[in-house]
């Protein structure tokens, strides 16, 4: 029998989130799960929404002793922007959720289990977007690097591997434009402006923690789900909507954040469609 090793410092993981995971329990604000949960729980696969979720918030040390058993040495997940933060405005945090993170961090730890840290899930405090636009505003922007300023902080000396949204084209697509995300809207251009201004928020959040970062071996990026497009047919027609489409899917957010640049030829796109807006605040 042939023996099949794994080589040394491969990771064997998973991937969750904190609005998958912890349930609602102990929490000041509501995120876009929590309110679109309580509004339309028609939503939610057999009206099973965030409350309780996998109860992690209260099973989290059991839950990690069972990832170490599976052989798990890493885990990604995410931190609740809308559990870790008090004042949204300001950026103050809630003692309750600085001590419940601290804990599953050194779980993790003490379990030979490597905490991977994402900000963002989809998971925007509701009451950014009903009292600024959420996304569409820069100013929410400034919000979320005093939130990023904070993760980084508090929890940068024992966590070094980081990630600014998981998946932000979801955020675009699910809430902009195809209506599986709350808000739910069918709007173009307030679609490019998200996109924009999500990237912008990655940006910036990333030179934020290479300010403060404690970890010399702490590393950031962003979580891309990366979507290979192909031509219905040879037809020119095809060809182009195919080159068209992973310019918006996949380079959008991919050339912005290794290149530092959003493609030239999707900015002239956008530009000759009139597809950009600008909000009323700058950042």
């Amino acid at each position: 029998m042939i023996e099949l090793k794994f080589p040394k410092d491969f990771w064997l993981g998973a991937a969750t989130s904190g609005p998958q995971l912890e349930g609602r329990f102990n929490k000041k604000h509501a995120n876009i799960f929590d309110y679109d949960f309580e509004k339309f729980p028609e939503h939610f696969w057999h009206g099973i929404g965030p409350d309780v979720a996998s109860n992690f918030y209260n099973d989290f040390r059991e839950d990690i002793r069972l990832m170490k058993k599976a052989g798990l040495n890493s885990v990604r997940t995410s931190i609740q922007w809308s559990r870790l933060i008090d004042d949204l405005e300001e950026g103050t945090v809630n003692p309750e959720a600085v001590e419940f993170y601290n804990a599953v961090i050194d779980e993790f730890l003490s379990n030979g289990i490597r905490p991977i840290i994402n900000l963002h899930h989809f998971d925007l405090p509701v009451e950014l977007l009903h009292k600024y636009g959420g996304w569409a505003n820069k100013q929410v922007i400034s919000f979320y690097v005093k939130y990023a300023e904070q993760c980084f902080r508090l929890f940068g000396d024992r966590v070094s591997d980081w990630f600014t949204h998981n998946e932000p084209m979801v955020v675009v697509e699910g809430g902009y434009l195809y209506q599986f995300h709350y808000p739910d809207l069918v709007d173009g251009k307030l679609a490019v402006q998200v996109a924009y201004n999500l990237q912008l928020a990655s940006s910036l959040a990333i030179q934020k923690y290479r300010e403060v970062n404690q970890n010399s071996d702490g590393k950031i990026g962003i979580i891309l789900n990366l979507s290979p497009n192909y031509p219905a047919s040879q037809d020119k027609e095809d060809i182009a909507a195919a080159h068209f489409a992973d310019l918006w899917q996949n380079r959008l957010f991919m050339d912005a954040s290794v290149k530092g640049k959003f493609p030239n030829e999707l900015v002239e796109i956008l530009t000759l469609s009139q597809f950009f807006r600008v909000t009323n605040v700058e950042f």
